[in-house]
Formats: structure tokens, C-alpha cells, sequence
């Protein structure tokens, strides 16, 4: 049985993204009577595994469920429904969002800016960017969204951040804990930074969005932006954003 997943190396060496992928497949196979084996990458970079074996169905439902499907075909899109998916970036004024979709051809989902403002703004008029900074979706975020339009004769997917992603933001916001969002690392390497910047005392943990996406959670008191230089001088190749949520209550909207 062969599956396409959400994560893709991105500005991370295949070899390195590879390796710390098939350990997470072990992981996650655990005791389970399957395997996993990479069978490359897709037209758009995303990574195709083969799982096999009497739990394959199993084994491909958690991986779905821990890492991510693609949704490889626009044909099996579904009005209403719920999608893991990853933050491309601005298109056109609006939020791009990618699905995994290659067939019959790229198509990505997009969040409108004014859907944007209704949810994480209470309908102020902050620029997109503002809210994509203050927010930390920046391209290969991991967010998951509702689909709300879908027109498959304009090639149109329109959507909003589904509720499990605004409870997600309420809960890290309400938490009044600043957290460093770290893109493009793998984890071994982040919590190695940590440990190489010192800063072991002023973090509590390191929550994984993806493979290559995590959260690093301050402790109470802690000025997530005074962390970044610290960080960033060791994770060069690696983009890092401060989630602030008293400046994200002050601008944008109360939790």
C-alpha cells in the first residue's frame, strides 16, 4: 500500500530528512506486523512511503494521522471536510494553502484575507502580513483547515482554519507563554541549539508540528524574541518567528 504524506525536506538535505524519517516511521510502526519503506518523492516534494505487511491498513492510518496525508487527487476532495495541511504562503492578497494536491493538476487551498481577519482578528482590518507574522503562518507551517468552496471547474478550493486549529492558537495564547517557531530543523538539531545556546532554563519543551516544523515553548517570563539571535546564530539555515501572545491579544484580537 503506497501513501503520500505532508513532508518534504524542504531547505533540509534529503539524506538527513530521510534518516530521521524512517526512524519516525519505526516509531510509529512500533510492534505492529508492517514495514515501511521510502519510495521517493512526488511531483511537488512531498514523500511517498510503501507500508506493508498484515497491518499495512493500520500502520498507513497512523501514519496519516501523525505525519499527514496528501491529498495527491482533487477528485477526492470533499466539501466541508477537514484537511491537515501546509502553509505556502501570500497568493494574491489571500492565505495559500497546500493539500498535497498534484492531480490532474497543483492546486492549492486558500484561506481569504477577510476569513483571515473574521477569525483571528474579530474582523479588524490588520494587513495579511501582520496577521500571517503576528500568527507565525509563514511558508511550511502545519495548519489544518475546513473546506468551504469547492469549484473543480475554476480549479477553486476555499476554506477556513478548521476549529481544531483555533483551539490549537486559544490554547497556546491563553497559556500567556511565548514560543519560538522553528522552521526547516530537524529535531535532533534543535534540541541540540538549545543545548548549545544554554537555554535549557528557560524552556519548558519542544512540541513538533512536522518532521521539519516545531514549537519551542519559553518559560513563564521569558522574552521568546531575546532567544532568537541566541538560536539563530547556531540554526543558520533555519527560519525562526517569535508567537507572542500578549502582542497577539494587543493587536489582534482577545482570547
Amino acid at each position: 500500500m503506497k501513501i503520500t504524506i505532508l513532508q518534504r525536506p524542504g531547505l533540509i538535505g534529503k539524506p538527513e530528512f530521510t534518516a530521521d524519517l524512517e526512524k519516525t516511521l519505526a516509531n510509529i510502526a512500533g510492534s505492529l506486523s508492517a514495514s515501511t519503506t521510502l519510495d521517493g518523492f512526488s511531483e511537488m516534494g512531498w514523500t511517498r512511503v510503501d507500508v506493508q505487511g498484515d497491518d499495512s491498513e493500520v500502520l498507513s492510518e497512523l501514519i496519516s494521522r501523525q505525519l499527514g496525508r496528501a491529498q495527491i487527487y482533487v477528485s477526492g476532495i470533499e466539501l466541508h471536510e477537514v484537511y491537515r495541511g501546509v502553509v505556502i504562503g501570500e497568493r494574491k492578497g489571500n492565505l495559500g494553502v497546500g493539500l498535497g494536491i498534484e492531480q490532474p493538476r497543483p492546486i492549492n487551498l486558500i484561506v481569504k484575507e477577510d476569513t483571515l481577519r473574521a477569525q483571528l482578528t474579530d474582523g479588524k482590518t490588520l494587513p495579511l502580513e501582520e496577521i500571517m507574522d503576528h500568527y507565525c503562518l509563514i511558508g511550511d507551517s502545519s495548519v489544518s483547515v475546513r473546506v468551504t468552496r469547492l469549484d473543480l471547474d475554476t480549479g477553486t478550493i476555499e476554506g477556513w482554519l478548521s476549529d481544531a486549529q483555533i483551539e490549537l492558537f486559544s490554547d497556546w495564547i491563553t497559556t500567556g507563554l511565548d514560543r519560538i517557531q522553528v522552521f526547516h530543523c530537524l529535531p535532533e538539531k534543535v534540541a541540540s541549539a538549545i543545548r548549545k545556546a544554554n537555554l535549557e532554563r528557560d524552556v519548558i519543551a519542544t512540541e513538533p508540528m512536522s518532521l521539519t516544523a516545531h514549537s519551542v515553548v519559553c518559560k513563564i517570563g521569558t522574552d521568546a524574541a531575546g532567544l532568537i539571535p541566541k538560536l539563530g546564530s547556531i540554526l543558520r539555515q533555519s527560519k525562526l518567528r517569535p508567537f507572542l501572545p500578549k502582542r497577539i491579544i494587543a493587536r489582534c484580537r482577545p482570547w
